[in-house]
C-alpha cells in the first residue's frame, strides 16, 4: 500500500512538472503573482483563526509584518 502511494506521488510530481516546463516565461510569472495571492489569503483566513477579534484591515496589517520579518531572516 505504501509503495503505491510513493508511486503516486512521484507520478504527480513528474505530471507537476511536465505542465511547468510547458509553461511560457509569462505563464510562469502571471502563475507566481497567483500562487502568492493563494498564499496570502490561506495566512490571513490563519490569522482570522488565531486573531478573531481583528478588523480586516488589522489582519491585512499583521500579514504585512509578517511578510517583512519573513524578508528580513532572508
Amino acid at each position: 500500500m505504501a509503495e503505491n502511494i510513493a508511486s503516486d506521488a512521484r507520478f504527480a510530481d513528474m505530471a507537476k512538472i511536465r505542465q511547468a516546463r510547458a509553461m511560457s516565461p509569462g505563464m510562469k510569472f502571471r502563475a507566481g503573482g497567483d500562487l502568492f495571492e493563494e498564499a496570502c489569503q490561506w495566512s490571513l483566513a490563519g490569522l482570522a483563526a488565531r486573531f478573531p477579534s481583528l478588523t480586516d484591515r488589522e489582519l491585512h496589517e499583521k500579514l504585512r509584518q509578517h511578510l517583512k520579518l519573513a524578508a528580513a531572516r532572508e
